[in-house]
């Protein structure tokens, strides 16, 4: 199984190229492009020159002997503006498909339209994202790229605490994806996700299935607060994880969303940190790989 991480926080501190060298070597097999900045207007992806600009990151990736396999499209917006999903969000996000495929990504993680109160308004949030992807599917087409779709959370406007969201709950999950009913849809499971809304990320492995889910963004936490922190330090049950992704024979890649775990250090101290994740990485791929010898047999 390919490992690989997001790049937002390596590249915050030491820009693109210093940020591969890192990742490379502390022996990641790939990158996930964090495209989050994208919502910024100066940002050098949302410029004239933005596609020689992703070819020289790319370039200089291959040349060091590393890719970038998945990419997360911008999501926080100026949701007080009532037209904000048709000015800004839509088009940025056709933006970051283009982007994520001239890099080479074969997935792009596409965040549902969720800035809304969620609980008892759920067909509204169904009927809007489902013209929301539909609109993005021509791009998708176009590109060669698939859209993964993530499970979220949000804060309750009752119980002021963290819970249900689009896609959070499996039955859900399904609908979306089977109602969008096209090969370039799949599933992006956030695991910690699943923790923060009292949820099993390993239910929600086996409930998605094989055919359904080919993203995944692991972290850990408390399942109290979103914590984005290294597995193991938080309270998720990493073994029934992996032995859930096992059984359903995933095929996808282990991709790391956990940088939050070094994020407080000093830069000086970062590549440290991101080869003991690394290091955590290949532990659980083992893990899956000997539950699948296991079924196996």
């Amino acid at each position: 199984m390919i490992l690989s991480s997001s790049s937002n926080t390596l590249v915050r501190n030491f820009g693109y190229f210093g940020a591969i060298d890192i990742m490379k070597e502390a022996d990641y097999d790939a990158i996930d492009l964090s495209l989050f900045t994208m919502t910024e207007d100066d940002n050098e992806f949302c410029t004239d020159g933005y596609r020689a600009r992703i070819a020289e990151i790319r370039a200089y990736a291959e040349q060091k002997g590393i890719f970038f396999n998945q990419s997360h499209t911008p999501f926080r917006f100026n949701w007080a503006n009532p037209n904000e999903v048709e000015e800004r969000l839509i088009p940025r996000t056709i933006r970051a498909l283009e982007v994520s495929a001239l890099a080479g990504c074969k997935i792009a993680v596409v965040h549902p339209v969720h800035h809304e109160e969620y609980l008892g308004h759920e067909e509204e949030r169904f009927e809007e994202n489902m013209k929301y992807y539909r609109g993005l599917l021509p791009y998708a087409k176009e590109y060669g790229i698939k859209i993964a779709l993530e499970n979220m959370f949000q804060r309750e406007v009752k119980r002021k605490t963290l819970g249900h969201d689009t896609c959070s709950q499996a039955s859900e999950f399904i609908r979306y994806l089977d109602t969008l009913d096209d090969e370039h849809f799949v599933a992006c499971l956030d695991l910690g996700h699943c923790g923060v809304v009292g949820s099993e990320a390993q239910d929600l492995i086996r409930a998605l299935g094989h055919d359904r889910l080919h993203a995944l963004h692991v972290h850990d936490n408390d399942y109290t607060k979103d914590q984005h922190t290294l597995p193991g330090l938080g309270k998720m049950n990493w073994e029934e994880i992996m032995k859930a992704l096992a059984e359903i024979d995933y095929d996808g890649e282990f991709t790391f969303e956990a940088d939050r775990f070094f994020m407080g250090l000093p830069p000086a101290l970062m590549p440290k940190a991101v080869s003991l994740m690394v290091d955590m990485g290949r532990y659980l791929i083992g893990r899956f790989e000997a539950y699948q010898k296991i079924g196996r047999k």
